[in-house]
């Protein structure tokens, strides 16, 4: 099972600290997506390549195109990267 980020709520901008969605004005859970998701701004920032613990490694699924700021479906958390 390949674990990623999804369209979920819980990745969502438009989500409050209270589990409201602020579009539609409904409680939602964790499990929920939505065609209207807006990623948070900041958490692009923590999954480009450079944040990836695939990258620059043989399990890197992009490995000829892997980049600072790139993003993909594939990213897993380097353990390592300091916070």
């Amino acid at each position: 099972m390949a674990i990623r980020l999804v369209s979920g709520c819980v990745n969502c901008e438009n989500l409050t600290a209270e589990n409201v969605c602020k579009l539609y004005n409904i409680k939602v859970e964790l499990k929920h997506t939505c065609d209207d998701f807006n990623m948070r701004p900041s958490l692009k920032d923590e999954v480009d390549c450079l944040s990836c613990s695939k990258y620059k490694t043989q399990s890197c699924a992009n490995q000829l195109h892997a980049a600072e700021g790139m993003l993909c479906n594939e990213w897993a958390p380097d353990t390592t990267a300091e916070a």
